[in-house]
């Protein structure tokens, strides 16, 4: 396997003292406006999310067993979407969105870090979802591919894509949050998002954040591309 230099403890992404980082907290908090609501945050592209597919359900009629293989197949194509946007997009400043890296990397990472990932506050929510119109965009970006299924006659299809595309964002939303839950609350204390938070956390490592670890939902993309370890000592032994 290719060598890749990983940066050092010392580098200035992983200085951060815990005042330095509470200091940033403070900081990126002030900075939201007055009139932000974590709660609608979470509640309205999650709903948006939610009624597109329903209608996509809706719209399904005489289904064959067959076109159900679109759930998989649709799911694992988001998967790797996942992967490549996490590691192109926000740990690699885009000239075409910078302010997906730069709410990224600089903030988000520099905030949680692998042996302390929970929100303090609600408003942490902004610091963790996507911006509120994130799903409303996915949901515009898909519209070509639905709309061409939809063309062929493929309308099941075109319904379970866009169904499964959207029901892929929202558990990246629901997930992602649930990581950055305490540990000792109810979510954050089921076995599975233990598993996973453990999976996102090792990636909060700043010493790792640039080349592991890019799956956010369940890193079956990190498997395939070999980019899954379970800790910075295992991260270095794959790199030598």
């Amino acid at each position: 396997m290719t060598a890749v230099n990983l940066p050092s403890p010392e580098a200035p992404e992983s200085a951060l003292t815990p005042d330095s980082r509470q200091a940033m907290r403070e900081r990126l908090l002030k900075g939201i406006p007055w009139w932000y609501n974590p709660w609608l945050h979470l509640a309205i592209p999650s709903s948006f999310g939610l009624g597109v597919i329903a209608a996509s359900i809706w719209a399904i009629e005489d289904l064959l067993p067959l076109q159900l293989i679109t759930i998989p197949l649709v799911y694992l194509l988001s998967n790797a979407t996942e992967w490549h946007a996490h590691r192109g997009l926000l740990h690699a400043r885009h000239p075409l969105a910078p302010v997906l890296y730069d709410r990224h990397t600089p903030e988000h990472h520099m905030v949680y870090v692998t042996d302390d990932m929970a929100m303090r506050e609600r408003n942490e929510f902004r610091l963790v979802l996507i911006p509120a119109y994130g799903i409303m965009a996915i949901f515009v970006a898909t519209i070509p591919a639905t709309a061409a299924l939809w063309a062929m006659d493929l309308h099941n299809v075109a319904a379970l894509f866009a169904a499964t595309t959207m029901g892929y964002v929202v558990s990246y939303e629901w997930l992602h949050l649930s990581y950055h839950l305490g540990p000792d609350t109810f979510i954050g204390g089921l076995a599975p998002i233990r598993m996973l938070r453990q999976h996102h956390a090792v990636h909060h490592d700043p010493r790792l954040m640039q080349r592991w670890n890019f799956n956010v939902t369940v890193p079956v993309w990190d498997w395939v591309r070999g980019t899954s370890v379970k800790s910075h000592h295992q991260a270095t032994q794959e790199t030598t």
